[in-house]
């Protein structure tokens, strides 16, 4: 309870105006009200919060296009929780905590706390966890640690809301180890700094970043691809071929990208 309470005092920050207003808004919308109160109501201590991309997207005046979730809850509670109140789902990635909840048309992923046990660069074993900080620790950059009530009071550990107004893509605790906790985060950082970052690079970062780019060797092409997709979207190319310390960087990883500058807008209207 004690825990509970300084949680509460240090790490939430109320009554944030827009963000709050938008995230209470989103709040109303039926089948994530749903989600909310079944989970909620389970017990006493019981809780869920919005983490993430909807979070960053909100603060930031982004469109929300997709919602995830933290509890306290294990995956098996969360599979009777929404059994209990008639919420379709399925185990999504039920071994790492997470399962996706479908309202409607709409799909949630629904992840429990955890920490991470053991990595190699590529999967990761956990452990779940009912602490809300341990959970933000093994997450990447401090814009991605930003938790959220349904009323808008926000769990910010990490300032990542300070972070992603000023424009600074921060790793959470060690670069050189997050990066090879999972390798995939040298994309990762490329996709967050051409999107959001207004500050040079950190060349401690960078160094960190290039010592490590054989470690992407590791990963499948798959989450590879996927990841890629995010970064060379119509909107975001521009910012790309502008960045020099970005643009290395994925030429790196994709040798076969080096005719990329003839995506640029300017070669386009030409």
């Amino acid at each position: 309870i004690m825990k509970s309470f300084l949680d509460k005092i240090f790490f939430r920050s109320n009554n944030l105006d827009y963000v709050s207003q938008n995230i209470k808004d989103l709040s109303r919308k039926k089948p994530i009200q749903k989600i909310f109160e079944a989970v909620n109501s389970h017990s006493l201590d019981s809780e869920i919060r919005y983490v993430g991309g909807c979070i960053r997207k909100i603060i930031i005046k982004e469109k929300v296009d997709d919602i995830d979730l933290a509890t306290n809850l294990e995956p098996n509670q969360v599979c009777d929780v929404l059994k209990k109140n008639n919420i379709n789902y399925y185990e999504s990635g039920i071994e790492h905590g997470t399962i996706t909840a479908q309202e409607d048309e709409y799909k949630f992923e629904i992840t429990t706390l955890r920490k991470d046990i053991f990595t190699d660069g590529r999967h990761a074993k956990v452990e779940f966890s009912k602490d809300w900080k341990e959970d933000a620790l093994r997450r990447d950059f401090t814009i991605n640690s930003i938790y959220s009530d349904s009323d808008g009071n926000l769990f910010d550990p990490f300032n990542g809301k300070k972070d992603l107004e000023n424009g600074i893509i921060n790793f959470i605790g060690d670069i050189d180890k997050r990066i090879k906790e999972d390798y995939l985060r040298i994309l990762r950082y490329i996709r967050f700094f051409i999107n959001y970052s207004k500050q040079p690079h950190n060349l401690e970062i960078i160094r960190s970043l290039k010592m490590n780019i054989g470690g992407i060797s590791k990963l499948s092409k798959e989450r590879l691809l996927d990841e890629l997709k995010k970064i060379i979207k119509i909107d975001t190319m521009e910012k790309l071929i502008k960045d020099k310390v970005c643009l290395d960087l994925i030429l790196m990883i994709f040798p076969e990208l080096k005719n990329i500058k003839i995506f640029s807008k300017s070669n386009i209207t030409n």
